[in-house]
C-alpha cells in the first residue's frame, strides 16, 4: 500500500529462480506453525544468547492473534507498563515469514524494556529515538539468514555459492534499501507539516509530491485534497517519528 518495503515483488525478478526459495512461509504452514509457536522461536533465540524469558505476565496478558467479533488495532507495538513486570505485544499475527522477523524484531524492544526495568523511570527509554529500532532490526536480520533458518528446521539446506547469496541480497534489498525514501519522506512532510511551510489546503499534494520525488511512485487514481493519504499511515496520526 505504501510501497514501503518491495520484497512482494521478490518472485518476479528473482535473479536465479532455479537456486531454493528462501521464503519459509510454506514450511511453516507445513509444520503447523501459529502465533504462540512463532513467539515461542523467538523467546528461544533470545535465550540463546543469554537474554530473558519472557514473564508470564507477557503470555497471559499480550495480543498475540485477532480478536474474533471486535475491531483492534493490529499495528504490532512492544508495551512497557513500567511496573518491572508486565510487559506486552500488540500483533494480529499471520504465519508467514515476513510476520516471523516481525515477531523477533517486536520481542527485540521486550528484551530492551526488560534490560532497564530496575533503573529510575527516567532511564527507561532507548539512548536516543533509533535504538530501540536498530535492537529491534539488528535481531531480525540475524534470524533472516538462511543459515538461522536452517537452524531451527525451516530451510533443508544452505547452499554457499554466488547465485544463492546475490538471491538473499537482492530479497533483502528490496525490503531494506526500499525503504529508505520511504522513511526519509514520512518526517519531511511531517517536518514541512509542523514548520507551516506546508498549509493545509496543500497536505496531500505535498504528500504525493514526496512520494514521486523520493520513491518514484504516483498514485493509481486522482487524488485532490479532499483526500488526506497521509492520515492513512499509522506513524503520522500516531506521531512516531521515521528518521530513526
Amino acid at each position: 500500500m505504501w510501497a514501503q518495503t518491495w520484497d512482494n515483488i521478490y518472485n518476479m525478478m528473482t535473479p536465479f529462480p532455479d537456486k531454493p526459495n528462501l521464503d519459509v512461509t510454506d514450511e511453516m504452514v507445513k509444520q503447523g506453525y501459529n502465533a504462540t509457536h512463532m513467539f515461542r522461536v523467538a523467546e528461544e533465540f533470545f535465550t540463546s544468547l543469554g537474554l530473558e524469558k519472557m514473564p508470564d505476565e507477557f503470555w497471559d496478558e499480550s495480543m498475540l492473534v485477532k480478536p474474533e467479533g471486535r475491531e483492534v488495532v493490529c499495528h504490532p507495538y512492544a508495551m512497557d507498563f513500567m511496573n518491572r513486570k508486565d510487559f506486552r505485544i500488540k500483533q494480529c499475527t499471520a504465519v508467514t515469514m515476513e510476520q516471523l522477523f516481525v515477531v523477533h524484531h517486536e520481542m527485540g524492544h521486550i528484551q530492551y524494556y526488560l534490560q532497564y526495568k530496575d533503573q529510575p523511570v527516567g532511564y527507561r527509554d532507548g539512548a536516543n529515538p533509533g535504538f530501540h529500532e536498530a535492537i529491534g532490526d539488528v535481531l531480525s536480520l540475524s534470524v533472516s539468514t538462511p543459515k538461522h533458518l536452517q537452524t531451527i528446521h525451516l530451510l533443508d539446506s544452505v547452499t554457499n555459492d554466488i547465485e544463492t547469496d546475490t538471491n538473499y541480497l537482492l530479497k533483502m534489498a528490496l525490503e531494506r534499501i526500499a525503504f529508505l525514501p520511504f522513511g526519509y519522506l514520512i518526517d519531511q512532510w511531517r517536518w514541512g507539516v509542523f514548520s507551516g511551510r506546508t498549509p493545509p489546503d496543500r497536505y496531500n499534494a505535498e504528500w504525493w509530491y514526496l512520494r514521486t520525488k523520493y520513491q518514484g511512485i504516483c498514485p493509481p487514481t486522482r487524488r485532490t485534497e479532499e483526500h488526506f493519504d497521509a492520515g492513512a499511515k499509522y506513524h503520522i496520526p500516531g506521531n512516531t517519528p521515521y528518521i530513526r
